[in-house]
């Protein structure tokens, strides 16, 4: 077996983070890795002054082609589509994927309505502090072009989000509150966490039960919540784990994963509550 090239493996924790924003998938990010992979191997590098610049530009035009099929994927799935949660267990941190790091799952979801390459433009500059010459050529665009695709791209994130610095403490005392509350059957505790306009959106892709359409509004989503909490059976185990590097909640039922929940949180109240149900989306989380 080949061993592995040191100037590739410097660089992937980097790519991995840019192949998951852009893909929203841990196993779709592990194809591109993959692929990236043979590709430099391969390669004649006797002109590459750069290889992390080298390799990025690889990882994101075969991300740009990954992410056309996914969003056709998308096209055909039943019910809301959510990213694939990167999960660790809060006794152990050791474990955490460098994927997530500093990625909510409420920002990729905002993420999935740009283009593949508004994405790219967007995560480049933003995320990856690219300037416009360096987009430009991993795009093969003019820098207007590039100016363009990113300022298009953060007003569609602002119009949905004008910010995404969760405060990780407030998020744990609300996930807390958040379990006492379905666990007592607290209507007026859920409706005090649930900002007026909150949203519930579960993502079971035809495979388990799940809302084939998003829950809307405080009241709907309290009494959504509560009304499961009653017929969850009494074997039931809520673990408190960190999803995509924030709080969240994992229930498990035996050695089955029933689903996997993390709360966005604005302005000290649950905006959204995100519940991945899909169990190919859970088959990196561990029991």
């Amino acid at each position: 077996m080949r061993p592995p090239d040191p100037a590739f493996e410097e660089h992937r924790p980097a790519l991995e983070r840019l192949a998951y924003r852009m893909l929203g998938s841990l196993s779709d990010a592990d194809d591109v890795m993959q692929e990236a992979y043979l590709r430099w191997c391969k390669a004649d590098r006797s002109g590459v002054e750069s290889p992390r610049a080298f390799l990025i530009s690889i990882v994101t035009r075969l991300c740009i082609d990954q992410r056309r099929m996914v969003d056709a994927r998308k096209e055909r799935y039943v019910g809301p589509w959510l990213p694939e949660p990167v999960v660790e267990t809060v006794a152990d941190p050791a474990r955490r994927l460098e994927a997530a790091e500093t990625v909510s799952l409420a920002f990729l979801v905002v993420l999935e309505n740009l283009g593949p390459v508004e994405r790219a433009a967007y995560l480049l500059r933003r995320v990856f502090d690219y300037d416009y010459a360096d987009i430009a050529r991993v795009l093969d665009k003019s820098e207007p072009a590039c100016r363009q695709l990113v300022s298009r791209a953060e007003q569609r994130v602002q119009d949905r989000r004008p910010r995404f610095d969760p405060d990780p403490t407030e998020a744990a005392e609300l996930t807390e509150a958040f379990v006492a509350a379905c666990a007592t059957g607290d209507m007026d505790g859920m409706m005090r966490l649930l900002a007026a306009d909150a949203v519930m959106v579960s993502d079971g892709g035809g495979k388990v039960t799940a809302a084939l359409a998003p829950v809307r509004g405080a009241d709907k989503v309290a009494r959504f919540f509560l009304g499961l909490a009653k017929k969850y059976p009494p074997e039931l185990e809520v673990r408190r784990v960190r999803v995509n590097g924030l709080p969240g909640l994992m229930m498990v039922l035996g050695e089955q994963i029933v689903n996997v929940l993390t709360l966005d949180v604005i302005d000290g109240k649950v905006a959204a509550c995100y519940v991945v149900r899909n169990p190919e989306k859970l088959t990196r989380v561990a029991v």
